[in-house]
């Protein structure tokens, strides 16, 4: 058997180009939306258009239609067959495409299929599946927020009548209260409600139609505030202020009218919280003020971006004046065109050093997490080595086992290259399986495992450097691995 022969990668630090002139350059790109396929005007034509000026290619893709039916993964392509409801067929390149996902690309499990496939892929997502989704979800986001310390309205779920007069208390006892569906946008599925009986008359009238419900502590404002935040980085900010006293929304579909708004150092750092909360890679964050308290109101994953905004520079975060809603959208672009800022977004902070259980093994390995390790498979120490054929016989902890080899891994050492038989194994860490390759070896090592890029990045976590066992139990140290 000829097995393959194996470089270790350039490391992507040094393969990315972080000049001014490369973060600005769009050339290549494919800007994709998934979306309905009557997806909203004022976000689909201005993308369009901006598109078209830079040249970029553009597609929507109606998630009501599209399936998937083609992948090439050696070349990270996928083909989308009669993504426009004729029939027609598209294929994306991963690495060239940014893919904007709209709110109606997470209404159906089909749809959120979609999605979860392409972030499983490894596409850039604006946004993955599980932010857009928390985002959408009313009573999660406002968890999120509460877990991170963010002053948002008192809000509770209520799904039977018994639960209505608790809830009421728990947000306060006062009336008006807010009550809402748990997802939906545009203020839609939203009402203000007097007294207990309309209340209880609201909810009865909802249910009926099996909407999930929840009721929310009534804020007396006449505006708020929309800002616009890019991976972290604010862009553009926008105060709706409702023209009729009678409405108590101020979306801006409901004849709000919008005003460029100049933030404060307190609301930016209020705002970028709260957009780090979610996990978004651009979301619109609302906020108010009541008194002297700041509330977060909504994070959105898929804000509109009809508004006069004033604008800021996401490098610095300086002021640079009002933004048309087409200007704001060629700062997310120009943002994005750069492949520095397109990466996936590990949310999972983990120790490095973690426990790792592999499948028959007596007991857990302590695994050092090596963000450097660019080698095509995770190392494994192993006590004894022994090469038949196309099988690896070995031992570990006194435990005999053997695998067929699948490939051949080349670890570089200075002068010396150590050469390791790659075998498939089943390990489980932080409660999730994995089949994945490892290298075995027998030579003097620092770590009983070390665990590759590609492996870290299968976890999806982030390694923080100054701490062990954040994501499982301590592994008594029997190795020189955190020397």
């Amino acid at each position: 058997m000829k097995f393959k022969e194996y470089i270790d990668p350039q490391p992507i630090e040094e393969a990315i180009d972080t000049s001014d002139q490369a973060l600005k350059k769009p050339s290549g790109l494919h800007l994709v939306v998934l979306g309905l396929g009557d997806e909203e005007g004022t976000f689909a034509d201005v993308i369009q258009e901006v598109a078209k000026n830079k040249k970029i290619k553009y597609t929507l893709i109606n998630v009501e239609e599209a399936y998937i039916a083609d992948a090439d993964l050696d070349v990270g392509n996928l083909t989308f067959h009669n993504y426009d409801g004729e029939d027609k067929k598209i294929t994306i390149e991963k690495e060239k495409c940014i893919v904007f996902v709209r709110a109606g690309a997470i209404q159906t499990l089909v749809s959120q299929a979609l999605v979860s496939t392409l972030g499983a892929y490894g596409f850039f997502l604006i946004n993955d599946l599980e932010s857009m989704i928390l985002c959408d979800n009313k009573l999660s986001s406002t968890i999120l927020l509460d877990r991170y310390d963010i002053s948002t309205p008192k809000t509770a779920m209520i799904s039977n009548v018994k639960s209505i007069e608790i809830a009421h208390k728990k947000i306060g006892g006062k009336f008006p209260v807010i009550i809402k569906t748990l997802t939906g946008t545009q203020g839609v599925g939203v009402s203000k409600v007097n007294d207990m009986a309309s209340l209880i008359s609201v909810a009865q009238s909802l249910w009926k139609y099996d909407a999930q419900i929840l009721i929310q502590q009534f804020l007396d404002i006449k505006s708020d505030i929309r800002t616009l935040v890019v991976n972290g980085h604010i862009i553009g900010a926008a105060q709706r202020i409702k023209q009729d006293d009678k409405e108590f929304r101020n979306n801006v579909h409901l004849g709000a009218k919008t005003v460029p708004y100049n933030l404060s150092e307190e609301e930016k750092e209020l705002i970028k919280r709260a957009a780090r909360a979610s996990g978004t890679m651009y979301c619109g964050v609302d906020h108010c003020k009541v008194g002297d308290q700041y509330y977060i109101l909504e994070i959105n994953g898929s804000p509109g971006i009809r508004s006069s905004f004033m604008g800021y520079d996401p490098a610095d975060g300086k002021k640079i004046g009002k933004m048309s809603d087409k200007e704001v959208f060629e700062v997310i672009l120009d943002y994005y065109s750069s492949e520095l800022h397109r990466r996936p977004l590990f949310r999972t902070e983990a120790g490095y050093i973690e426990r790792v259980i592999v499948e028959g093994l007596n007991a857990p390995v302590r695994a050092k997490f090596d963000t450097g390790n660019g080698t095509n498979a995770t190392m494994l120490h192993v006590d004894k080595l022994e090469i038949d054929g196309d099988t690896a016989h070995w031992v570990k902890n006194g435990q005999k086992f053997k695998n067929e080899i699948i490939d051949v891994s080349l670890a570089k050492h200075l002068q010396t290259t150590d050469k390791r038989p790659v075998v498939e194994l089943t390990i489980s860490f932080n409660n999730k399986q994995y089949t994945v390759p490892f290298g075995l070896t027998t030579r003097d090592s620092a770590s009983e495992m070390l665990v590759n890029r590609k492996l870290l990045s299968i976890f999806k976590v982030s390694v923080n450097p100054n701490r062990k066992f954040i994501l499982s139990d301590w592994v008594p140290k029997n190795d020189r691995s955190d020397v």
